[in-house]
C-alpha cells in the first residue's frame, strides 16, 4: 500500500511538472561533414539556411503565426496549413521538395483527452515542426537529437527515428495512464459511496479512449508508409527502425482496445451486482406482501358491514381468528424454507 501511494504521489508530481513545462521553440543546425550541431534562435534560421546543413526549425505556442515566414524560407511546395489539418487525423503525403506528415500528442486530464495536432515538413536540408500547444514527444525529440547526432546518426533521417521513438514513449506513458484511471475507476465502481455521476466518468473516458486508439492506428500508418514508402527524402537504413516503431504502435493500439474492454466489462460487472442487490430486495419484499396478502384477505372480509356475520358471535372468535393467522404465517414460513426462499 504505501509503494502504491509512492507511486502515486510520483506519477502526480511529474504530471504536474510536465503541466508547468515551457513549450520549446527553436532551432537546430546539423552538420554531417564534420559531425557538429549548434542551437539556433527561430530569427537566425534564414541566414543559417544552407545547402550544406541540415536545419531543424521547431514552432510552437505563440510562435506558430511565424508559419507562413518559415514556409518562405524553406521553399515549401503547396504547403497545409489549414485549421482542418491541424486538427484532423494523422496523415502522409509528398509535397514534391518535402514530404509531409501530420501526428498528434494526446493526455488525459479529467477522463478526458486533449490532443495536440503536431505539423511535421521533412526535406532533404530542413524539418519544420508546428504545434500549438505542448506536444511531448516533440519535445523529447528536440531535447535528445543532438546525443543522438553526435553517437550515431548518419543522415538527416535518424530525426524521423527519433520523433517515432519519443512518439512511442509518449503514447506508451499515456496508455499507461489509462490504465490507472481504468484501475481507480474500478475500484470506485465497488464502493458503497458510488453514485450516478461513475457513469459520467466511465463514459467520458470510454470516448476518450475510443480518441485515443483513433490517433494510435492512425500514427501507425504514418509511421508504417514512412517506413515502406521509396522517397529521397527518407533513407534506407531508418526505415528498418521506423517500421519496428510501427509494431510497437500496433501492439499499443491493442492494449488500449483492452483497456476499454476492462472498463466496459467492469460497468456490465457492477450493473450486474446492482441488478442483483435489487432483485434480493425485490424478493424480499415479494415474500413480505406473500405473508400479508392472506392476511389482508381476512381483515377484508370480517371488516364487512353485514349484519348477519356469525363468526361475529362467536364467544372465541377472536381467538380463532388468530389462530388462523398463526397457521397461515407458520405455513407460509415452513414452505418457503423447504423451497430455499428464506
Amino acid at each position: 500500500m504505501a509503494g502504491s501511494e509512492r507511486s502515486g504521489a510520483a506519477g502526480r508530481l511529474r504530471n504536474h511538472l510536465l503541466e508547468k513545462r515551457d513549450v520549446m521553440s527553436g532551432a537546430i543546425r546539423f552538420n554531417f561533414v564534420n559531425k557538429q550541431d549548434d542551437e539556433l534562435e527561430l530569427d537566425q534560421v534564414a541566414e543559417s539556411h544552407n545547402s550544406e546543413t541540415f536545419l531543424w526549425a521547431n514552432l510552437s505556442g505563440d510562435d506558430v503565426s511565424r508559419a507562413s515566414e518559415f514556409i518562405e524560407i524553406f521553399d515549401i511546395n503547396n504547403p497545409l496549413l489549414g485549421s482542418e489539418d491541424m486538427i484532423g487525423t494523422p496523415r502522409f503525403t509528398d509535397l514534391g521538395n518535402c514530404i509531409y506528415f501530420s501526428l498528434q500528442d494526446i493526455s488525459f486530464k479529467d477522463n478526458r483527452a486533449v490532443v495536440v495536432p503536431v505539423q511535421i515538413y521533412f526535406g532533404k536540408t530542413f524539418m519544420l515542426t508546428i504545434h500549438r500547444g505542448e506536444a511531448r514527444f516533440i519535445d523529447g525529440a528536440f531535447t535528445s537529437c543532438r546525443r543522438s547526432f553526435r553517437m550515431l546518426a548518419k543522415s538527416p533521417g535518424f530525426l524521423l527515428f527519433e520523433i517515432a521513438d519519443h512518439l512511442t514513449q509518449a503514447y506508451t506513458r499515456t496508455v499507461q495512464s489509462v490504465a490507472a484511471q481504468t484501475e481507480e475507476i474500478e475500484g470506485g465502481l465497488f464502493t458503497d459511496g458510488t453514485d450516478d455521476q461513475i457513469f459520467a466518468q466511465v463514459a467520458e473516458l470510454m470516448r476518450s479512449i475510443l480518441v485515443f486508439y483513433k490517433l494510435i492506428v492512425g500514427s501507425r500508418e504514418v509511421v508504417h508508409d514512412m517506413a515502406t514508402r521509396l522517397s529521397p527524402f527518407i533513407a534506407e537504413t531508418t526505415q528498418p527502425f521506423l517500421e519496428k516503431k510501427a509494431a510497437l504502435l500496433d501492439r499499443l493500439s491493442v492494449d488500449v482496445t483492452t483497456e476499454r474492454e476492462i472498463l466496459s466489462e467492469s460497468l456490465n460487472l457492477y450493473m450486474g451486482i446492482v441488478t442483483h442487490r435489487t432483485n434480493h430486495v425485490v424478493n424480499r419484499l415479494t415474500i413480505l406482501s406473500t405473508f400479508f396478502l392472506p392476511l389482508g384477505f381476512l381483515v377484508g372480509v370480517y371488516g364487512m358491514n353485514f349484519r348477519v356475520m356469525p363468526e361475529l358471535t362467536w364467544t372465541f372468535g377472536y381467538t380463532g381468528f388468530w389462530l388462523l393467522v398463526t397457521f397461515i404465517v407458520g405455513g407460509l414460513t415452513i414452505y418457503m424454507k423447504k423451497q430455499g426462499w428464506l
